[in-house]
């Protein structure tokens, strides 16, 4: 398993650094699985948990450095959309929860709040078909998949924050 992690590592980075930095749109399609994870306090997560909320599932791990760095602005982003329904999901990969503790401690600026998952055993990296680090997809309010990014990105840039509202469920006008 280390060995896969290492080639997942070293594959990832490349991408990472080669990859362009903008969310690729896909045709609305149903999610590849359910993710059914566990977060840090052992509460069971869905993605029909979710269900009205545009969601980023954001496929990670504390020794990626792409994905380290990423992790600001995923909290800047939560914090602009903060009263619109939508919800970021961490799903590190087959870490310990001691790890991932260590990790939000010493990260750098504002602390992180939101969700983050334990995919103990990589079922759901291997459900999701993940290879490169960090592997982000964003769903719509209906649980369609309508972005991809392979590799890293500021998520509170004004394009991709545009791209993310736009999903966001329209409230009929009264």
């Amino acid at each position: 398993m280390k060995w896969v992690i290492t080639c997942f590592l070293l594959f990832g980075l490349s991408v990472s650094v080669t990859h362009a930095k903008e969310l690729k749109p896909l045709s609305p399609r149903d999610a590849p699985s359910a993710l059914a994870l566990k977060d840090l306090d052992g509460k069971p997560h869905t993605l029909a948990d979710y269900k009205g909320r545009v969601v980023l599932v954001n496929f990670w791990a504390t020794w990626c450095p792409p994905c380290r760095a990423e992790m600001p602005s995923m909290q800047r982003l939560k914090e602009a959309m903060k009263d619109k329904p939508f919800t970021i999901l961490a799903v590190d990969m087959a870490e310990s929860e001691a790890d991932v503790r260590q990790f939000l401690k010493d990260i750098k600026g504002a602390p992180l709040d939101f969700t983050f998952l334990m995919d103990k055993d990589g079922k759901a990296l291997k459900e999701w078909k993940i290879f490169v680090f960090p592997t982000s997809y964003v769903l719509d309010a209906e649980g369609k998949l309508r972005y991809s990014l392979l590799g890293s990105t500021e998520w509170d840039e004004f394009d991709t924050l545009k791209k993310i509202e736009a999903l966001l469920p329209q409230v009929p006008a009264q």
